[in-house]
């Protein structure tokens, strides 16, 4: 289900409805594919329409945000040389030269800004940084979604992968891409439910996306929005 919206140019935008178990409260998310409202399951639709008309003046900021970063970039382009993806929202990259390494993250300038010894290694820094987020991300949602879903684990690391996301090997351990702070919260929830039904079934059967979908019933845009993100993980 979507509603429309119409924004201050006259355009219609189109916010599509997504209901998540695990959602709290109604929230709008946003990225280079488009706005869409997470809302609790039981909630009730006329609420959901009514949130989202109170903050029509967000959506129309952000969606000519991103639509200016598309013009430019092109949606295929999550990271390049001047930008950088960090939970499913594009920054631009800024990379200073100082005695110090750190990094800042300025979301009111959509900027991160890494301070760095060598500009010729940025690159390892900024991988390093990923590293670090997407453990924070991991041994948060990590321990909360397998209790939830009453599914235990063994060892848990966050590696460099090419080609895979995350994987489950048959003594129960987990590995994830150190890449997955790119991606928007909720594509980050999916490929930790995909690995846990792994713990079920270690294969790709018709059994194991039956279990997925018990848990994500959007799996299946997921996997979609997944697969632009695939060129960051060559960085």
């Amino acid at each position: 289900m979507s509603v429309p919206v119409s924004l201050s140019n006259g355009q219609i935008l189109n916010i599509k409805i997504k209901r998540s178990t695990r959602s709290k409260s109604v929230r709008l998310e946003a990225d280079i594919y488009g706005i869409h409202v997470v809302a609790p399951a039981n909630y009730e639709v006329q609420n959901i329409i009514r949130f989202i008309h109170t903050r029509k003046n967000w959506i129309s900021k952000i969606y000519k945000y991103y639509a200016r970063f598309v013009d430019k970039f092109g949606q295929e382009s999550v990271i390049n040389e001047d930008s950088i993806a960090f939970l499913g929202s594009i920054y631009k990259l800024q990379i200073v030269k100082d005695k110090i390494p750190f990094n800042v993250i300025s979301d009111n300038l959509k900027l991160i800004t890494f301070h760095v010894r060598d500009r010729r290694k940025y690159r390892e820094a900024i991988r390093t940084w990923y590293k670090g987020q997407t453990s924070k991300i991991i041994f948060e949602r990590l321990p909360r979604i397998s209790s939830e879903l009453d599914l235990g684990y063994n060892r848990v690391l966050i590696k460099s992968q090419k080609s895979k996301w995350g994987s489950c090997s048959k003594n129960k351990n987990l590995n994830f891409n150190l890449f997955l702070a790119a991606l928007p919260s909720e594509i980050i929830d999916y490929v930790i439910i995909h690995e846990l039904m792994h713990l079920k079934e270690l294969n790709h059967s018709k059994r194991f996306w039956e279990l997925v979908n018990m848990e994500d019933p959007d799996y299946k845009y997921h996997r979609k929005v997944l697969s632009r993100y695939s060129c960051i993980t060559n960085l």
